[in-house]
């Protein structure tokens, strides 16, 4: 427990907020409305910006300066998996949901219970998936795939895109909504 209780202390301090480097006014702002984000009980963040500002390195200041991060930092990238897959990675599966599914698997909401769930480029998830995602960003519940009993675990979900969503929802890609 020493142990890892030391590994996670050394992982947090890599991710810091001390530790992004700048000190101009505008990097100064940033750094604020991380500390700031972090600190809230907001479950839900929404990081924008073109490719490589450093929206993954945001996530994890977030969550390693929150009072979540001595639980679980989860990073999944939504445009990696093909829709079915990416279901089950998140929300999980009960078995014989599927063709493959010969056990219970428990998803990445579930597994970061207390800790925070990175999706990255959520822009690139399919809308049946963004309708079930909603579900549990309204409800705080989800059920695995082929399941019927509701989960309920206490994570933050901190999501992150380069496209416009504006554009996204207009061209019927995006759920407003979400």
């Amino acid at each position: 427990r020493r142990e890892v209780k030391a590994l996670r202390g050394s992982q947090a301090y890599a991710y810091s907020l001390d530790s992004i480097v700048g000190s101009s006014p505008a990097m100064r702002a940033m750094k604020d409305l991380l500390a700031r984000v972090a600190a809230s009980p907001a479950s839900t963040v929404l990081l924008t910006g073109e490719t490589g500002v450093g929206k993954d390195l945001a996530a994890k200041a977030i969550h390693y300066s929150s009072d979540r991060a001595h639980r679980q930092f989860v990073n999944i990238t939504c445009s990696a998996l093909p829709e079915q897959l990416l279901e089950s990675e998140l929300f999980g599966h009960e078995r014989g949901a599927f063709t493959d599914a010969r056990m219970q698997k428990r998803g990445l909401l579930e597994t970061a219970d207390g800790g925070t769930v990175f999706l990255d480029e959520i822009g690139e998830m399919v809308p049946a998936l963004q309708a079930k995602l909603l579900r549990f960003l309204e409800e705080k519940a989800f059920r695995r795939v082929g399941g019927n009993e509701d989960i309920r675990p206490n994570v933050r979900i901190i999501a992150a895109t380069n496209r416009d969503l504006r554009e996204a929802v207009r061209d019927g890609r995006f759920r407003e909504d979400l």
